[in-house]
């Protein structure tokens, strides 16, 4: 079950966006827990001990704004989908920094809702999809969020994950067949990555974000027409 959280000072909009909320989600099969919060100094101590999968955040707020707990969250690298929620529409250019899911405007609510729904309801259920590898005896499964990218090493594969590396007897092209379709692109013959860690895309080569680093990955000469078509077709789909 999902854990969404909406925020905002004004109570008498918080239930007006908590029904709005619920009603939308329900009527696409997203079963999910509500937490409706009206006091910034509140969230900020829950959000340290609870998990929030959806974040539904006032922008404009006493104590911490939406912005200030929108950057602690993107600190702790937390997989937490941000929608900021505002009646300024001015506002909205300043959220970018954040990296946010989306944006709401109060004034727009029932226009808006429905369709980030949607985009709120995909986002999770891809959130959730796995890898399941065989190593020795055992199975392990991978949540395919966590995979930063592949490298191949002889006859092995390294799974180069946010927290760790995993080492598997695998081929390149059976583990990118495993993935298509995924939000993985074939860079380099001895490179596999997630799109979802791309920030920016150079002629020989791929940059990634990890938090507050970055590092590259080779584009392959026979792979450059590739990766930028796979890269437009990901980013036309995620905007459907």
């Amino acid at each position: 079950m999902y854990h969404i959280v909406i925020c905002d000072d004004e109570k008498e909009i918080l239930n007006d966006i908590y029904k709005k909320v619920w009603t939308c989600f329900d009527e696409n099969n997203m079963s999910a827990k509500y937490t409706c919060i009206d006091d910034a100094r509140e969230l900020m101590e829950r959000i340290q001990t609870e998990r929030i999968d959806v974040l539904f955040l006032d922008i404009d707020m006493p104590y911490y704004s939406g912005m200030d707990i929108a950057g602690y969250v993107n600190e702790q690298e937390w997989k937490t989908i941000l929608i900021f929620v505002t009646s300024h529409d001015a506002l909205v250019y300043q959220t970018f920094a954040y990296r946010p899911f989306g944006f709401i405007r109060k004034t727009h609510m029932d226009e808006e809702l429905d369709e980030l729904a949607k985009r709120v309801h995909k986002e999770l259920l891809e959130n959730q999809q796995e890898l399941v590898i065989q190593k020795g005896q055992e199975l392990s499964r991978i949540l395919l969020k966590d995979i930063i990218y592949i490298e191949a090493e002889g006859n092995y594969l390294v799974l180069q994950l946010r927290n760790d590396k995993l080492r598997i007897r695998e081929t390149m092209t059976n583990i990118e067949n495993k993935l298509y379709g995924k939000g993985f692109i074939r860079c380099h013959k001895g490179y596999l990555v997630n799109a979802g860690y791309i920030e920016k895309l150079k002629s020989t080569e791929i940059q990634l974000k990890l938090g507050n680093e970055s590092m590259a990955l080779p584009i392959g000469r026979s792979y450059e027409k590739d990766v930028r078509k796979r890269i437009l077709e990901i980013l036309r789909l995620e905007s459907e």
